[in-house]
């Protein structure tokens, strides 16, 4: 989740109506963005926030543009590293994840040797996969020296020491790590380098035109200023990962759970157990909604790495 490189985005909160700027997926002045669009500064560090959105291919950026997003999660105290401090939260995420874990591993059709899962957060997801294949190498990276705690036993390598895993793995997951970067395009080509030739990358990012980023505006969990910054329609997201030489093979829906969260904002309230619980109750009505519309809270693509 560390951006290397200054994503020499030159606008403010001046921004006119089809003013042309850099396209972060494309890397070409051809974008036609609209004016900006005011959002609440989660970290409370970086003024006033606001998303910039294109008329033709529909992606995002985040303003003010950040030359390095490291020091927003230097402390691990965003909800990307959210350690499970109670018995219960700990058991209705592991649940939730397990469940995330099966659907990708059957969606991906074949059982991996070697997984890599780059900006692997809080540890919970990678160890419920690690859990779900037995015998196979499951790795988690981030960029900090020591392993989240919800890892577990799982073996983790620091971003900075993981040169020896270069085309090594099976499979390689970058799942909601893409939006967190100034530069997608960059850190990508950083995350297909793990993989082998013929091997694998899931992506998962948030979907700027879910259903209820339009039905609660700024308050949607997923906007999550200044932590997210590009949010990405299928369309950007696609283009962003053809033009990284990568062949898609399946496109799917993800219904992610914001709802929880996004009643919390609404509310000015901090995220606790409690709205965890209201997340869950009204996940069903969240997934028939994205399901109706379909217009899901979150887009995967599963590409593959082109053989030699």
């Amino acid at each position: 989740m560390v951006n290397r490189e200054n994503a020499r985005m030159t606008s403010d909160s001046k921004n006119q109506c089809h003013t042309p700027e850099w396209c972060p997926v494309a890397h070409e002045d051809r974008c036609n963005f609209g004016p900006p669009m005011p959002h609440f500064d989660r970290h409370r560090a970086t003024g006033a926030a606001s998303v910039i959105r294109c008329h033709r291919c529909g992606v995002g950026i985040s303003r003010p543009p950040l030359s390095d997003v490291a020091f927003l999660y230097e402390d691990r105290t965003s909800q990307d590293f959210q350690q499970s401090r109670s018995r219960l939260t700990r058991g209705i995420k592991g649940i939730a994840f397990r469940r995330q874990a099966r659907r990708l591993l059957e969606q991906i059709r074949r059982r991996p040797e070697r997984v890599v899962d780059f900006g692997c957060g809080s540890g919970l997801f990678t160890q419920e996969l690690a859990g779900l294949l037995p015998g196979s190498l499951v790795i988690g990276t981030d960029f900090h020296a020591a392993p989240p705690a919800d890892l577990g036993d799982v073996r983790y390598q620091p971003m900075q020491a993981t040169a020896e895993l270069a085309g090594q793995n099976d499979l390689v997951l970058a799942l909601h790590v893409l939006e967190h970067d100034d530069d997608p395009a960059a850190l990508l080509a950083r995350i297909v380098r793990f993989a082998k030739p013929g091997g694998r990358v899931v992506i998962e990012v948030p979907n700027v035109d879910c259903i209820w980023a339009g039905v609660f505006g700024r308050y949607w969990d997923a906007w999550y200023l200044p932590y997210h910054r590009v949010h990405f329609s299928r369309e950007s997201l696609c283009r962003l990962v053809r033009q990284s030489g990568l062949t898609i093979e399946l496109q799917a829906d993800s219904c992610i759970p914001t709802m929880g969260r996004t009643v919390a904002n609404l509310l000015g309230r901090r995220v606790s157990v409690i709205f965890l619980l209201f997340g869950i109750a009204l996940h069903p009505v969240q997934w028939l909604g994205e399901r109706l519309s379909m217009r899901p809270s979150a887009l995967r693509i599963i590409a593959r790495i082109p053989s030699p």
